[in-house]
């Protein structure tokens, strides 16, 4: 070898070097992570108020329309088991008129030529933190009807897939002495039947109802509440409260089938039915955010996906975030609309 030549030695990484680089990516990925869900979920937090927000300010604007908030859900004296809901109801406040305008509203949710408006998707409903919100359940939709004041059974209910809703009118709750739920606040273990309303197994005349009086709310069924009947005040009275969607685990017993508290913003298909009402309604029977661990706890009550707690629509327009750490108690009395007794913090 030349003397005047001279060895160059190569340079790069060695193994320690690139054990040191990939621990710093490590310590930078655990921690930006979860602040980067963090503000994912921030982001879609907002985007839900803004959405009931929305819902509030129809509400309002249906108001001066017609000197009274929507009905729960419509049920006519004859006719099927079926309702239009209060967000139906709200579609020309939502800019959505020619929507509103494609229903043919007397022949009910089974009536062939609602499908196509019946299909409609409404972002407004969706609650982005839910990833099942964007799809449509399967829900029965009963054929049995009220004629001259008979029962005429049908022996098979529809099957419709209607899009699906995260908020739900409150109806208030069934006090413990009127067949309510009475021991609220002992673990998850406490189930609700759906005390929504006068339902049961057999079909009749008298079943047609969600019992209002019973439950003190501002929804039910054919309800027609006044800013002036909420005597607690409308900045203490919950009107519409989001319900996360149940069994998100992809059971294959579940699947697209709705079952108690999936929700379509179309209404109540079965008025006889726990499943039927809570599509459109929810109580406050059972304390918030039940059985959110599980995810299969079927409820007719509230609660979300969001940490701590669920967004609320208050009778004043105003969106609020309720801890689920609330009392049972004060969480009742919000529901309420006449029980004299006013909530101060919340």
């Amino acid at each position: 070898m030349s003397p005047t030549m001279t060895r160059h030695r190569r340079s790069g990484f060695t193994l320690i070097d690139l054990v040191i680089v990939v621990a710093i990516l490590a310590v930078l990925v655990a921690f930006l992570l979860p602040a980067t869900r963090q503000a994912r979920e921030a982001g879609r937090r907002t985007q839900c108020k803004c959405h009931l927000k929305q819902i509030g300010l129809a509400f309002h604007n249906y108001h001066d329309v017609f000197r009274c908030f929507p009905a729960g859900y419509h049920l006519a004296n004859e006719g099927p088991y079926t309702g239009w809901g209060w967000g139906v109801s709200l579609l020309p406040y939502l800019d959505r008129k020619p929507d509103y305008e494609q229903f043919h509203l007397p022949l009910g949710l089974n009536g062939t030529s609602n499908e196509t408006p019946a299909s409609t998707e409404l972002s407004v409903f969706h609650c982005p933190s839910d990833p099942t919100q964007s799809q449509f359940f399967e829900f029965a939709v009963v054929n049995s009807e009220v004629r001259g004041g008979e029962v005429v059974p049908a022996p098979l209910d529809s099957i419709r897939r209607f899009p699906r809703s995260a908020y739900f009118g409150v109806v208030g709750y069934v006090p413990a002495h009127l067949g309510g739920i009475e021991r609220t606040d002992v673990g998850e273990s406490q189930e609700n039947p759906g005390r929504l309303g006068n339902v049961g197994s057999s079909f009749g005349p008298d079943r047609r109802y969600c019992d209002q009086q019973n439950f003190r709310g501002i929804f039910g069924q054919n309800s027609a509440v006044t800013i002036r009947e909420i005597k607690d005040g409308v900045s203490n009275a919950l009107m519409v409260g989001e319900r996360y969607s149940p069994w998100m685990d992809g059971s294959p017993q579940k699947k697209n089938r709705a079952g108690v508290g999936d929700g379509t913003w179309l209404g109540v298909p079965d008025c006889s039915t726990a499943v039927g009402l809570a599509a459109a309604l929810g109580d406050t029977s059972v304390k918030l955010n039940l059985g959110l661990k599980a995810r299969r706890h079927e409820t007719t009550g509230f609660g979300s996906l969001h940490s701590g707690g669920a967004h609320f629509l208050l009778a004043d327009g105003a969106v609020r975030f309720i801890s689920d750490k609330i009392s049972v108690t004060a969480y009742r009395d919000l529901s309420t609309i006449d029980d004299g007794r006013q909530v101060s913090e919340f």
